[in-house]
């Protein structure tokens, strides 16, 4: 990709960039707008709203496993993007989403072998959507819809999710000595493949391969997360948080302890269901898991504030 820049002088400078995520990142630090908070550096984009508030905004596409199993591929869609929104320290309060199919008045002879039907895919995806935000209280409060050939195959699911902050309240820099710890969602293999998934062909065989990579939601264990986030922030519970996505605990714990390290104890970790590998826990995603840093002293005040809310609270490390 070319990018060129005019100067003042007339100038004309030309300069190659290697994709279309570093052209959009140059560009966004180029420009640096005033009201521009946070971008391509934290789970959501953050903007400023007003002199004290700021708003996270997140969108992400559910495509391969709402293809699969509509209603699970876009319930867990929204999950993700609520979730992207409490790694940035903000309270979710609605949701967006485009979503694009192939005809709906499709003759049945057309439809591909192991590809299901435009119309139960746009049903189970509609439905879906509305399920897990209605549990959470938050409104869909906008989208799209498209019908075209070129969808058939494979939906586009872009699901989004909007979210308040007092400016200034999102830390991110944890401190030696403080306590890695896992609240929400317990890990089951349903979490594993997501990311590997996400970019695989799509043919009658996938659902026998990789079927197990579309999640089982839960949105009564975020809306506990929910509750807990805002409250832990404005109480200063802890010095950096993130969500637990594609690559689970090892993405999450390996971001947390970039500069500083970090030591976990995957035995303590709670399970779904017993028989799972290390390797397992250690990468399988959630939608309604978050990672947090806790200061040793603080501990017992986020213990009690999930007690609460019913929220699973455990201690990993440090």
């Amino acid at each position: 990709i070319e990018s060129t820049h005019t100067g003042a002088d007339g100038s004309v400078t030309v300069t190659e960039l290697d994709g279309l995520l570093p052209a959009l990142r140059e560009v966004t630090e180029e420009l640096s707008p005033w009201w521009l908070r946070s971008a391509f550096v934290d789970d959501a984009g953050i903007v400023a709203f007003t002199d004290d508030l700021d708003l996270a905004f997140k969108v992400e596409t559910h495509n391969h496993p709402s293809a699969l199993e509509p209603f699970g591929g876009a319930n867990t869609g929204v999950g993700g993007v609520v979730r992207d929104i409490l790694g940035v320290s903000a309270r979710p309060i609605a949701c967006t989403d485009v979503l694009c199919f192939g005809p709906s008045d499709l003759p049945d002879e057309r439809l591909p072998t192991g590809v299901l039907h435009p119309r139960r895919i746009r049903d189970g995806v509609v439905a879906g959507i509305g399920d897990y935000g209605n549990k959470l209280g938050l409104p869909t409060v906008n989208g799209a819809v498209l019908y075209h050939e070129g969808y058939i195959g494979n939906p586009l699911v872009y699901c989004g999710a909007l979210g308040l902050l007092p400016h200034g309240s999102h830390p991110t820099r944890p401190e030696v000595g403080d306590r890695v710890v896992s609240i929400g969602g317990r890990v089951g293999r349903d979490g594993i493949h997501g990311a590997t998934f996400s970019s695989a062909t799509m043919d009658a065989g996938t659902v026998d391969a990789v079927g197990s990579a579309v999640q089982i939601g839960d949105p009564i264990t975020e809306k506990g997360c929910i509750e807990v986030v805002e409250r832990a922030r404005d109480a200063g519970l802890y010095h950096a948080i993130t969500d637990c996505g594609a690559g689970g605990f090892s993405s999450a714990v390996g971001e947390m302890g970039e500069d500083l390290g970090v030591e976990v104890d995957l035995a303590v970790v709670p399970l779904k269901y017993p028989g799972l590998q290390p390797w397992e826990i250690w990468l399988s995603e959630a939608q309604e898991r978050i990672v947090m840093a806790v200061p040793p002293d603080r501990l017992e005040d986020l213990r009690s504030l999930c007690e609460d809310w019913d929220v699973e609270l455990t201690d990993l490390g440090w």
